[in-house]
């Protein structure tokens, strides 16, 4: 089983990481977003930090101030691409994936079918640009009710139309936006690459732990069987979740394809 965890717990603590990976037997991927990502950052530097890992890594590309899917400034969407180039070019140096977002998801969608047509543009050519550097870039949904730039259909459309490309299901926007997550599972099949795994109230992207929240994981762990493949299965709680959850939560992954029990928190 193909168990990561994604920083974000030390994603305003990276020095603090040391410790957590070296007692954690999955993969890992990298948040590049928080006070140490800025115009100065030290690639290098950062490249190395992880250097000893011995398990796989991948790349959450940045969130935040990009926006692929930008209208009423076309020169930031381009921007964006640009800067999600780089990135996944230096990703592919060392990390077999790395995450991508569809668009800015806390903006409002003003020309929604327009934001549409400008996000693909550019997550065709940045699925160009993974091929060419053998990096596979998996594609999130992102944004929640009127800010959600893809619903399920178009989604799951998406992949057949980019096939440079694999989706990424982020378990807890699904449960927010009310999708029909095992559906959606089965409809991409061999496109669905990797979930995003963690719990919420329904409400808000709390980033809760494995059963902390309304989630229907039994059904999730349900279709998720059907499937012929083994998706990348990706913790990402919340920065103040316990790393003793995130490590049993992952070892029960890697043991049982599921999390049986939910932990309180």
């Amino acid at each position: 089983m193909n168990v990561y965890a994604n920083l974000l717990p030390f994603m305003n603590k990276i020095d603090g990481a040391d410790a957590f990976i070296r007692e954690w037997n999955g993969g890992i991927e990298i948040s590049t977003d928080g006070p140490h990502w800025h115009g100065n950052t030290d690639w290098d530097r950062e490249q190395e930090r992880f250097e000893s890992f011995r398990g796989d890594m991948g790349v959450h590309l940045p969130i935040w101030e990009l926006n692929l899917a930008s209208i009423q400034f076309p020169g930031h969407a381009a921007y964006s691409f640009d800067m999600y180039r780089t990135y996944l070019e230096w990703a592919a140096g060392f990390a077999s994936h790395a995450v991508l977002h569809t668009h800015l998801y806390a903006s409002p969608l003003f020309h929604k079918e327009e934001a549409q047509m400008r996000s693909r543009h550019y997550i065709k050519q940045l699925g160009e640009v993974a091929k060419q550097n053998d990096i596979t870039l998996f594609v999130e949904n992102v944004g929640f009710h009127d800010k959600m730039l893809f619903d399920e259909q178009e989604f799951v459309q998406l992949f057949e139309d980019i096939p440079t490309i694999k989706a990424l299901l982020d378990v807890g926007h699904a449960t927010i936006n009310k999708w029909d997550i095992p559906a959606v599972i089965k409809a991409l099949g061999r496109n669905l690459g990797a979930l995003h795994l963690h719990d919420n109230d329904g409400k808000g992207d709390l980033h809760l732990p494995i059963g902390a929240g309304v989630t229907d994981w039994t059904s999730i762990w349900a279709a998720l069987d059907t499937l012929s493949h083994s998706p990348k299965l990706i913790l990402e709680y919340e920065e103040t979740a316990p790393l003793e959850v995130i490590k049993e939560h992952g070892n029960q992954l890697m043991r049982e394809g599921k999390v049986a029990e939910p932990s309180a928190v």
